[in-house]
């Protein structure tokens, strides 16, 4: 609790700063808000366990609707990062291997780290192994910060809730279909009917979607980037009456196609080079080369390539050049890039009223996850990793995930409606089986290849008690709208892993058991007047220690050359300001957040040659780096300029470092920085014109948006072991024209673009800088464009 010691110190400047802006913009009379003006939707979000108005929340939310969602094209998990900055969704190995991160706050691909963005669906954390075809949802919410108070669980970063399409009291279905470029044929349709009037109400939906890959393997004529996947939902509600009422979903997902993997071989170290005085890891480029004879002989090299015509003559290290003038959507990956995956989860949704100040809410939640993945992992036609054991047989990695949650909450109103609380008690079990194969430097016939296989078990066991509460402190402090907010979270959570029979390792392991527990907590204060809302809150929450199942058993940390790795902590402060009402005589809205985190032992993956061959062998561990400070500040802001145009700017600035980034491993000094993952600014620019026409007409829109963001890092250590990792900004234009209801009917269409100026753009990379000095990007989508047809019955 040090960091807090100087409280005030850290939160005036955060205060002034949102003081000044909220008073440059709307401290005339004209920017009062006015009765008669129209009022701007309002959104109906769950941030705090309970339905409350965005305007309402004293947290930094972003929110979309069944509308909006339609209306800014998000259909799919990366998506969501053009509509959400500040939200990035890093694809580490592809399109199908996709990790979030909001603040700073990520987890690395092979770290058994837990996710510091959790994802929910129906207020059950969700555990898919694929990318979601997003298709009868109601709505999404990104939660930022830390959320462990009411959402728990490792949520340092922040949450997203996904929330389906309820079943209602009416008779109502619809299907939609999409046509596009790169051969899309989408096709999705919902049914409603109400089985027993206003007792029991089915809804069923279904999503199936394929199209073409945009990635061209010239060794193959493989397209990466294939989407095959069939999605179905069932929801069924009972309402017998008498303050019960039960909802349960259960949803199906069958995912093929391929991966787009880490493609594009982006940088390849010469030995010799060093950065910042930190000697660099030469082995893919020394081995993969003319200098292969220094390793294995004279004329290595020659048999070599004579023996892998699909090899690149000149080298890896020339070969970074080679790739540039083949452009991002061409590779020469020396394996396959098969993508197969099961999702299904079942989350069933209880709540009973026991009198107008006391309700129960139960929530059960099941899951199970199942991928068998081969990743193009670093884009170059040499073997210097690849997802494949040929002497044990194996190809792909395979995960398999199982999860079982239950979550009861009381929820009440006490002391004259002055108190409203939420007391809960949550438990999961969760089961992760993971097979992991490897080939490294594969140079046959001039040598043998080396082969790891990592087979294990994570077993996580997580028990919590929670509370939270806001007092109104109007009458106590003679403030009208003046309230507090208390809660704590008290986590234990068990880790177990344990090698399995095709482990590497298997010899001399013995099975590791680790415990942690510690609380989460916020402190905060809101006023709410009648068109804005201003708070500050102090949180402190934490994300669980456990075992990398790709390093090797020891039971030390990854400085004493273990699998283990502690927790991480954050303590932040946010301070906020909404408004909802008038500017200028037209409706407006301003969201302004402002934070700054103090993040302890972040849980950070690093490859280090243990063996020091320069990647002849490699393992990967996952280091607690002493300190990060992530500071920044987030904006929404709509103005309705008239009754047919709107116009609106989403925008954030993070200012992320580490500092005290150094760590040794095996006897190598790491220094970390910058932080990987995280742009230091991005934005979204839309307008959206509703064409005053007659209704008989229908409703005809235009939506046109540009998303923007800065560069960013896909490596933690580029100012020491990993050069070349920074990946250039980019801007993507989007454009949605929607005709509903066309003529009277109730037919509707749409024509839709996204990437509309065929930008070349990088979406994130995989790493290997310390073990092999090997790095690839994934390459983002090129420009897609198609009609959409819907008809509701």
């Amino acid at each position: 609790m040090d960091d807090f010691q100087n409280l005030n110190t850290r939160v005036k400047p955060l205060v002034v700063a949102l003081a000044l802006a909220s008073a440059a913009t709307f401290s005339s009379p004209a920017a009062l808000a006015t009765n008669e003006a129209k009022q701007i939707e309002e959104v109906v979000v769950t941030a705090r366990r309970r339905d409350e108005s965005l305007s309402d929340v004293p947290l930094a939310v972003s929110a979309m609707g069944r509308e909006a969602l339609t209306q800014r094209q998000v259909r799919t998990d990366s998506d969501l990062q053009l509509s959400v900055p500040g939200l990035t969704i890093r694809q580490t190995q592809g399109n199908n291997s996709l990790t979030y991160s909001i603040r700073g706050q990520t987890a690395d691909t092979f770290s058994g780290s837990p996710t510091a963005v959790i994802t929910y669906l129906n207020d059950v954390p969700l555990t898919v192994g694929s990318a979601s075809s997003f298709f009868d949802l109601s709505a999404i919410q990104v939660l930022k910060g830390p959320q462990g108070t009411l959402f728990g669980r490792n949520a340092t970063g922040g949450a997203v809730l996904y929330n389906t399409a309820k079943p209602t009291a009416g008779n109502e279905a619809s299907l939609t279909t999409r046509v596009g470029n790169f051969d899309l044929v989408e096709v999705e349709g919902m049914v409603n009917v109400p089985l027993i009037e206003d007792t029991v109400l089915l809804r069923a939906a279904f999503n199936t979607i394929e199209r073409d890959g945009y990635i061209e393997n010239l060794l193959n004529g493989e397209e990466l980037g294939e989407l095959d996947r069939t999605s179905g939902r069932v929801s069924l509600s009972i309402a017998p009456g008498n303050g019960f009422e039960n909802t349960t979903v259960a949803q199906y997902a069958k995912i093929k196609g391929t991966n787009t993997g880490a493609s594009y071989t982006y940088s390849v170290y010469s030995c010799g080079e060093t950065n910042n005085g930190v000697s660099l890891t030469c082995g893919a480029g020394f081995v993969f080369g003319p200098t292969m004879d220094l390793v294995y002989g004279p004329g290595s090299w020659n048999n070599y390539l004579a023996a892998n015509p699909e090899a690149y003559a000149p080298g890896l290290i020339a070969y970074v050049a080679e790739q540039e003038r083949m452009g991002l959507y061409k590779t020469r990956h020396p394996g396959e890039a098969d993508h197969r995956g099961n999702d299904l989860i079942i989350t069933n949704t209880s709540t009973y009223e026991i009198n107008e100040t006391l309700n129960i809410k139960n929530i059960l939640g099941y899951s199970l996850a199942k991928t068998d993945s081969e990743q193009p992992q670093l884009g170059a036609p040499f073997v210097t990793i690849l997802t494949a054991n040929e002497s044990a047989g194996q190809s792909g990695n395979e995960q398999e995930v199982e999860s079982f949650s239950e979550e009861i909450q009381l929820q009440g109103i006490a002391f004259d409606g002055k108190l409203e609380y939420i007391l809960g008690a949550y438990f999961q079990r969760q089961q992760t089986d993971t097979l992991w194969p490897q080939t490294y430097f594969d140079v046959r016939p001039v040598a043998a290849a080396t082969y790891v296989t990592n087979n294990f078990r994570v077993k996580n066991a997580t028990d919590a008690i929670f509370a939270q509460g806001t007092y109104d402190l109007s009458e106590a402090s003679g403030i009208t709208g003046l309230s507090a907010t208390a809660g704590v979270r008290y986590t234990w959570e068990n880790v177990e892993i344990q090698q399995l029979e095709d482990a590497t390792f298997t010899a001399n392991a013995a099975d590791q058991d680790e415990s942690f527990e510690e609380p989460s907590w916020e402190l905060g204060v809101e006023y709410q007047a009648d068109t804005y809302l201003t708070y500050l809150k102090a949180r402190g929450s934490f994300r669980s220690g456990g075992f990398n199942g790709a390093a090797p058993p020891v039971d030390r940390d990854a400085t004493g050359g273990g699998n283990k790795f502690d927790s991480e902590t954050v303590q932040d402060l946010e301070a906020g300001f909404k408004y909802r009402g008038s500017l200028f005589e037209r409706p407006a809205t301003l969201n302004v957040a402002l934070y700054k985190q103090w993040v302890d032992d972040v849980q950070r993956v690093e490859f280090p040659d243990p063996d020091g061959l320069g990647g002849l062998a490699s393992i990967a561990v996952t280091a607690n780096v002493p300190e990060a400070v992530i500071q920044g500040i987030e904006l929404e802001t709509t103005l309705d300029v008239t009754d047919w145009l709107q116009l609106g700017l989403m925008a954030t600035y993070t200012d992320a470092e580490f500092t005290n980034g150094d760590i040794n491993l095996f006897g190598t000094n790491y220094s970390y920085g910058p932080v990987g993952d995280t742009p230091e600014s991005s934005g979204v620019l839309f307008s959206q014109f509703n064409l005053p026409a007659d209704e008989s007409l229908g409703f005809i829109s235009l939506r046109a948006e540009i998303y923007a963001q800065s560069s960013q890092y896909f490596s933690n250590a580029a100012d020491s072991v990993a050069p070349r990792t920074k990946l250039p900004g980019y801007e993507l234009f989007n454009a949605r024209f929607d005709w509903d209801n066309i003529l009277g009917s109730q037919f509707s269409g749409a024509l839709f673009g996204k990437n509309l100026t065929d930008e070349e753009y990088f979406v994130g990379g995989m790493t290997l800088a310390a073990a092999l000095g090997h790095n690839a990007a994934a390459v983002g989508e090129p420009r897609t464009y198609g009609l959409e047809l819907s008809y509701t019955f």
